[in-house]
Protein backbone atom coordinates (compact mmCIF):
# COMPACT_ATOMS: atom_id res chain seq x y z
CA UNK A 1 0.00 0.00 0.00
CA UNK A 2 3.01 2.72 0.68
CA UNK A 3 4.58 1.96 -2.40
CA UNK A 4 1.48 2.66 -4.28
CA UNK A 5 1.06 6.12 -1.92
CA UNK A 6 4.94 6.42 -3.48
CA UNK A 7 3.39 6.14 -6.96
CA UNK A 8 0.98 8.31 -6.70
CA UNK A 9 2.90 11.28 -4.37
CA UNK A 10 5.92 11.01 -7.50
CA UNK A 11 2.95 11.20 -10.06
CA UNK A 12 1.73 13.79 -8.62
CA UNK A 13 4.95 15.33 -8.41
CA UNK A 14 5.10 14.63 -12.26
CA UNK A 15 2.38 16.38 -12.72
CA UNK A 16 3.40 19.38 -11.16
CA UNK A 17 6.64 19.73 -12.70
CA UNK A 18 4.64 19.60 -16.13
CA UNK A 19 2.75 22.05 -15.52
CA UNK A 20 5.22 24.05 -14.11
CA UNK A 21 7.23 23.30 -17.93
CA UNK A 22 4.11 24.40 -19.54
CA UNK A 23 3.85 27.36 -18.12
CA UNK A 24 7.05 28.29 -18.67
CA UNK A 25 6.80 27.15 -22.37
CA UNK A 26 3.83 29.14 -22.97
CA UNK A 27 6.08 32.23 -21.43
CA UNK A 28 8.68 31.37 -23.59
CA UNK A 29 6.40 31.71 -27.07
CA UNK A 30 5.16 34.51 -25.71
CA UNK A 31 7.86 36.42 -25.33
CA UNK A 32 9.61 34.76 -28.55
CA UNK A 33 6.60 35.78 -30.84
CA UNK A 34 7.72 39.43 -28.94
CA UNK A 35 10.75 39.27 -30.23
CA UNK A 36 9.96 38.28 -33.44
CA UNK A 37 7.72 41.20 -34.22
CA UNK A 38 10.20 43.91 -32.33
CA UNK A 39 13.14 45.28 -33.50
CA UNK A 40 15.06 44.36 -30.22
CA UNK A 41 18.75 43.16 -30.46
CA UNK A 42 20.07 40.49 -29.00
CA UNK A 43 21.74 42.43 -26.71
CA UNK A 44 18.83 43.22 -24.69
CA UNK A 45 18.44 42.38 -21.04
CA UNK A 46 14.33 40.81 -21.57
CA UNK A 47 16.22 38.53 -24.31
CA UNK A 48 18.88 37.56 -21.61
CA UNK A 49 15.90 36.87 -19.36
CA UNK A 50 14.03 34.86 -21.99
CA UNK A 51 17.14 32.74 -22.70
CA UNK A 52 16.84 31.68 -18.91
CA UNK A 53 13.87 30.86 -18.74
CA UNK A 54 14.57 28.48 -21.25
CA UNK A 55 17.30 26.99 -19.56
CA UNK A 56 15.37 26.47 -16.81
CA UNK A 57 12.27 24.66 -18.40
CA UNK A 58 15.25 22.34 -20.21
CA UNK A 59 16.12 21.44 -16.96
CA UNK A 60 13.11 20.98 -15.36
CA UNK A 61 12.23 18.79 -18.63
CA UNK A 62 15.23 16.87 -17.31
CA UNK A 63 14.05 16.44 -13.91
CA UNK A 64 10.88 15.20 -15.42
CA UNK A 65 12.09 12.58 -17.11
CA UNK A 66 14.14 11.32 -14.21
CA UNK A 67 11.08 10.91 -11.98
CA UNK A 68 9.03 9.57 -15.09
CA UNK A 69 11.90 6.85 -15.14
CA UNK A 70 11.97 6.15 -11.43
CA UNK A 71 8.44 5.73 -11.68
CA UNK A 72 8.78 3.20 -14.50
CA UNK A 73 11.46 1.30 -12.99
CA UNK A 74 9.92 1.08 -9.22
CA UNK A 75 6.53 -0.20 -10.92
CA UNK A 76 8.93 -2.84 -12.67
CA UNK A 77 9.71 -3.99 -9.56
CA UNK A 78 7.02 -4.27 -7.97
CA UNK A 79 4.97 -6.05 -10.70
CA UNK A 80 8.50 -8.36 -10.64
CA UNK A 81 7.78 -8.86 -7.35
CA UNK A 82 4.01 -9.88 -7.29
CA UNK A 83 4.85 -12.14 -10.49
CA UNK A 84 7.31 -14.49 -8.55
CA UNK A 85 4.79 -14.58 -5.82
CA UNK A 86 1.52 -15.64 -8.21
CA UNK A 87 4.22 -18.24 -10.35
CA UNK A 88 4.70 -19.36 -6.56
CA UNK A 89 1.35 -20.03 -5.33
CA UNK A 90 0.86 -21.89 -9.12
CA UNK A 91 3.39 -24.66 -8.09
CA UNK A 92 3.30 -26.98 -6.12
CA UNK A 93 5.95 -27.20 -3.21
CA UNK A 94 7.88 -29.96 -2.64
CA UNK A 95 5.94 -31.60 0.65
CA UNK A 96 3.08 -31.13 -1.63
CA UNK A 97 4.51 -32.95 -4.86
CA UNK A 98 5.70 -35.64 -1.68
CA UNK A 99 2.06 -35.86 -0.52
CA UNK A 100 0.83 -35.74 -4.23
CA UNK A 101 2.77 -39.46 -4.52
CA UNK A 102 -0.30 -40.89 -2.30
CA UNK A 103 -3.20 -38.89 -3.08
CA UNK A 104 -3.57 -36.41 -5.30
CA UNK A 105 -6.54 -34.65 -3.55
CA UNK A 106 -4.07 -34.10 -0.62
CA UNK A 107 -1.79 -32.33 -2.69
CA UNK A 108 -4.29 -29.98 -4.19
CA UNK A 109 -5.91 -29.50 -0.58
CA UNK A 110 -2.53 -28.40 1.01
CA UNK A 111 -1.97 -26.19 -2.32
CA UNK A 112 -5.13 -24.88 -1.94
CA UNK A 113 -4.92 -23.97 1.72
CA UNK A 114 -1.56 -22.76 1.38
CA UNK A 115 -2.25 -20.00 -1.36
CA UNK A 116 -5.63 -19.23 0.78
CA UNK A 117 -3.00 -18.29 3.48
CA UNK A 118 -0.93 -16.74 1.67
CA UNK A 119 -0.21 -13.15 2.72
CA UNK A 120 0.94 -10.59 -0.11
CA UNK A 121 0.59 -7.78 2.56
CA UNK A 122 4.72 -7.89 3.01
CA UNK A 123 5.15 -7.03 -0.68
CA UNK A 124 2.78 -4.20 -0.74
CA UNK A 125 4.80 -2.44 1.94
CA UNK A 126 7.95 -2.39 -0.14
Amino acid sequence: MATLQNFDAEIAKTKQVVQDMRSKIEQSGTMLDTLATSDKKIGDANFDLENARIEDVLKQQKVMEGNIADLIIGLEDATNVFGAEFESMKNYTGWEKFIGIFSSQSKQRMRTDRVRNMSLAGNLQE
